[in-house]
């Protein structure tokens, strides 16, 4: 009881520090999964709470059987327990669920824990509904608290889906809920999204893998829109998109320890898409993270004619590993086409405030990419200590690394000496206010 005592103490107090400057020096680098630890601790220490397996419920695990049903009837009863509720989704077993596999919590009586120990299998492409296209598994509504953990897999088949419509199903999300915990458990071939978080506050999403393969369209691995407080910490992700992305709405987000590869990196936006235009992103901090054969590293990317702001955003401690282009800020975004056509307006989203620090290793093309708005320049731009070389495996050839970085409309300091240096390619704050100077430009 003692030593239960004591990790639950260092679980409460890590658990209040996490958004505060005091998590790192505290409880950084702890690898003890305290929610998971919690949840069996307490069912051990007679610490109130209820479980409820899903094949008490009627759910086969044969990989054949719809198990939906069985698994709306253990989240009504986990959801009316008066104590934590456990919905134990047990190991040795594949559960079929078919779609749309909803789990509202509007009348949870209170916080749920969704121990996924088991594995999780979408049907079939074929066997979708179109009406179903939207996400495969929903939680909603639980204000009160969520955790999802464990061991086990959630598989979207989305080899099924990828070489056919562009129309795909996100396979895990998550939305209009607080206090919301994801850990442990793996998350792969997702037809779209992998985990999808929006208009959430308070969330932790740790020690988690995410794997598709590099080719497959549009998986991006974590995504977060409108959320508020978030942790995301010692995740491995690969995917065919964006290892993290933030959208719009989004503040206040600690990224550490991310092992990214492959995929396209950890991307802000892109913000002011044209269903959107207005768009806001602030106080996002990466750190401690790894990139392995990404196509871009760290990424803020807005569209023209779109508004609002993105700022207060820190890189650091980034090794990046023959990567194709480990720093990019791009505000003439237009999904991935070769050429944009040009702006219909002067409005643009503000990027400011970014800091890149510590940020070492290897590219295969570009390593600084810079193409600011010239309606909004990128205003107040820091580095230091950045060295990146060319790849040893690229340095040579038709497609051989430029070793110039490339800047336009970028302002800000440099700090420290750089590889490659930005000392011509950064332009200072003062020069943008200087009309007959030309923009902060250099080679592409």
């Amino acid at each position: 009881m003692e030593t239960f005592i004591q990790t639950y103490v260092s679980f409460i107090i890590c658990t209040l520090l996490y958004f505060t400057s005091s998590y790192n020096t505290i409880c950084y680098g702890r690898k003890v999964d305290y929610s998971s630890w919690f949840i069996r601790s307490s069912l051990k220490n007679n610490i109130k709470a209820s479980s409820f397996d899903v094949t008490s419920y009627g759910a086969k695990g044969d990989g054949e059987t719809d198990d939906t049903p069985a698994f709306s009837k253990t989240w009504e009863a986990a959801c009316g327990a008066a104590d934590l509720g456990v919905m134990l989704i047990p190991s040795g077993y594949t559960f079929l669920l078919n779609p749309p596999v909803l789990f509202n919590g509007s009348s949870c009586l209170s916080n749920i824990v969704v121990q996924v120990d088991g594995k999780i299998v979408a049907p079939n492409y074929s066997k979708w509904s179109k009406n179903d296209f939207d996400q495969w598994i929903l939680f909603t509504g639980l204000g009160k608290g969520i955790t999802i953990q464990g061991n086990g897999v959630i598989d979207g088949d989305g080899a099924s889906w990828w070489s056919g419509t562009a129309d795909r199903p996100n396979a895990l999300r998550i939305s209009g809920s607080s206090r919301v915990i994801v850990s442990g458990i793996t998350v792969q071939n997702a037809p779209r999204m992998h985990i999808y978080i929006d208009t959430s506050q308070d969330v932790s999403v740790f020690n988690i893998t995410v794997s598709s393969p590099g080719d497959s369209p549009n998986t991006d691995g974590i995504h977060l829109s409108n959320v508020q407080h978030a942790g995301i910490h010692d995740n491995n992700v690969a995917c065919g998109d964006d290892c993290i992305s933030i959208q719009s709405g989004t503040s206040d987000v600690k990224v550490r320890n991310l092992n990214c590869g492959p995929g396209h990196g950890f991307s802000i936006g892109g913000l002011g898409s044209p269903d959107a235009k207005e768009a806001h992103v602030s106080d996002i901090n990466v750190a401690d993270s790894t990139f392995t054969k990404t196509l871009y590293g760290v990424r803020i990317k807005t569209w023209q004619d779109g508004f609002g702001t993105a700022k207060n955003v820190t890189f650091s401690g980034i090794t990046m590993n023959a990567v194709s282009y480990p720093i990019v800020i791009d505000q003439v975004y237009c999904n991935g086409a070769s050429s944009c056509p040009p702006p219909k307006t002067k409005d643009a989203v503000a990027i400011s405030e970014v800091t890149y620090e510590g940020i070492t290793g290897s590219y295969t093309q570009t390593s600084v990419d810079l193409e600011c708005s010239e309606f909004q320049p990128c205003r107040r731009l820091t580095f230091s200590d950045i060295n990146l070389t060319p790849s040893g495996s690229a340095a040579s050839g038709v497609n051989s690394p430029k070793l110039e970085p490339y800047c336009v409309h970028a302002y800000g300091s440099v700090l420290t000496a750089t590889t490659p240096s930005l000392t011509n390619c950064v332009l200072p704050e003062t020069a943008s206010r200087v009309g007959t100077l030309p923009p902060a430009m250099a080679p592409k």
